[in-house]
């Protein structure tokens, strides 16, 4: 039988990290204003760029404290959708005469559709039987684009334009690097406001114990598949923010290391850290 004070605890717990979230719309607009700020200062310098770079790796993380902080879903699959963005982006502005927003937002579609029919297979298995039905995900993946000549093989795909382009590289820089500050500020936005709401709840009854999850009612399965999918948009969206610094895409973003890099970036400040991600991932990627 289960105790009975174990949906007080959880609900306590749940206000109690509730109430040390910012609010989302004022953490957005600090982001923006922040963000906006230092690039401008940088003023397309090299460090304008490593700073632009993590930000779109902040885009991913913000997710994945969503996903695995929040819901403690450990999927090794971050990078995969991170090349979904980052090479859907490239394809459709190289060779199908695609503009920036236009490939941003069909890779936003593409990769809801890919996350949502991987993760109604993935996410029926719980816990870490997750991350071993993800696992070999980076690795298969990796070695497509390497070997994939339609998705330029070892070099990868260059001429990736940037989400703002400008007369000079350096006013294009802090244009599109502007733009992937938006971009962040709308993911952090969004990650605050579920954590906030009803969802946010359940997610946190979720994790403290997934028998009470059932009995106030949550669908385990539908809520899982949710998370796993906004986690894998978030990610495409931050694998076509980092295609528009670089202005080119190659297979090192699938790769083992770039998982565990994501994974160090979410760990190290603390998995429910949403500003401690943010500064973590642009720390690490000035590192």
């Amino acid at each position: 039988m289960t105790d009975i004070t174990t949906p007080v605890v959880a609900e306590t717990t749940v206000r109690r990290v509730r109430r040390r979230d910012p609010v989302p719309l004022s953490a957005a607009v600090g982001i923006v204003i922040a963000g906006g700020l230092a690039l401008l200062a940088l003023n397309g310098s090299h460090l304008g760029l490593t700073v632009t770079t993590g930000i779109a790796y902040a885009i991913v993380t913000v997710g994945m404290v969503l996903q695995l902080g929040y819901g403690r879903q450990l999927a090794f699959s971050q990078s995969v959708f991170m090349g979904v963005g980052a090479y859907g982006t490239g394809i459709l502005e190289t060779r199908y005469g695609f503009d920036s927003a236009e490939s941003l937002l069909a890779v936003i579609g593409l990769a809801a559709l890919a996350a949502f029919c991987v993760g109604v297979v993935v996410t029926r298995a719980p816990g870490l039987a997750l991350a071993l039905a993800t696992l070999l995900l980076p690795l298969f993946v990796y070695q497509l684009a390497t070997f994939s000549g339609y998705l330029g093989s070892f070099s990868g795909i260059d001429g990736v334009l940037p989400f703002w382009n400008g007369p000079t590289y350096e006013d294009a820089l802090v244009r599109s690097g502007i733009v992937t500050v938006v971009l962040l500020g709308l993911a952090t936005g969004l990650v605050l406001r579920v954590m906030r709401s009803g969802v946010g709840l359940q997610l946190m009854a979720m994790a403290e114990d997934e028998r009470l999850g059932e009995s106030i009612g949550v669908s385990l399965r539908q809520r899982r598949l949710e998370v796993f999918v906004l986690g894998s948009v978030l990610a495409a969206v931050g694998g076509a923010a980092l295609a528009s610094a670089q202005g080119l895409v190659t297979p090192d973003i699938l790769s083992e290391s770039a998982e565990i890099t994501l994974l160090i970036m979410v760990f190290v400040p603390g998995r429910r850290s949403v500003a401690g991600t943010i500064v973590a991932a642009i720390v690490i990627e000035y590192l």
